[in-house]
């Protein structure tokens, strides 16, 4: 009789000990599916704002390569004028010394 009572007791002993393990495994799964649950969201938040500075930093090259297009034509078009200014400068005044040449060879008219 001892025996059978102590067989039931290290039988219960066991499945109490194995049930609280069991209890405890699962309270310890619940908690990491929370905490993956949790991590899988803020990955989708973080997601959704490296797409939103991947844009954004799309954007940003897009105007600064027609930024600096246009301020390289820009720049090549006011060379171009100056360039022009200058030859126009020089051709005039070569044409006024000439006519100016002209008048002093006529001399004064009476």
């Amino acid at each position: 009789m001892a025996l059978a009572i102590g067989s039931v007791i290290s039988i219960v002993t066991f499945w109490t000990r194995y049930s609280d393990r069991l209890t405890a495994a699962r309270a310890r799964a619940d908690e990491a599916i929370k905490v993956a649950d949790e991590a899988k969201k803020d990955a989708a938040a973080a997601n959704v704002k490296a797409d939103a500075l991947s844009a954004k930093l799309y954007q940003i090259e897009i105007w600064a390569r027609d930024e600096f297009v246009r301020k390289a034509s820009f720049e090549t078009v006011v060379a171009r004028v100056e360039r022009g200014f200058v030859d126009l400068k020089t051709e005039i005044s070569s044409r006024l010394d000439k006519m100016s040449d002209k008048i002093d060879h006529m001399g004064p008219r009476q």
